[in-house]
Formats: structure tokens, C-alpha cells, sequence
């Protein structure tokens, strides 16, 4: 299970009662960057591209 993007998705949902539109686009661009540098990023698109199923390790 990817817990690392699960976490980021759940803290910008949160974020997303009190932002404005403005602050939630910034704060989804700064998560999907924190994410983009995970290792389980990176499985999730590796495997993608070879078409297997993805091992993820919540890193």
C-alpha cells in the first residue's frame, strides 16, 4: 500500500475546507511533487510501464 501518498492525499482533502481555490492548487502542486520522490512513486510508475502489479513498501 502506497502510505506515503495515501497520507499526502488525506492531508490536502483536509486542507482543501479552509483553502481557497488559489491555496488548494499550490498545496496539491507542492504534495504531488512530495510524492513524485517516493520510492513508491516510482515502483507504481515503473510498474506501469512493464505491466505488472506494483510492490509497494509504504516508502
Amino acid at each position: 500500500m502506497p502510505t506515503k501518498g495515501l497520507a499526502f492525499t488525506k492531508e490536502v482533502l483536509s486542507l482543501s475546507f479552509s483553502n481557497t481555490l488559489d491555496q488548494q492548487l499550490q498545496a496539491e502542486d507542492i504534495y504531488q511533487q512530495k510524492a513524485a520522490q517516493t520510492a513508491d512513486y516510482k515502483e507504481g510508475v515503473n510498474a506501469f510501464l512493464e505491466k505488472r502489479k506494483a510492490q509497494f513498501k509504504g516508502e
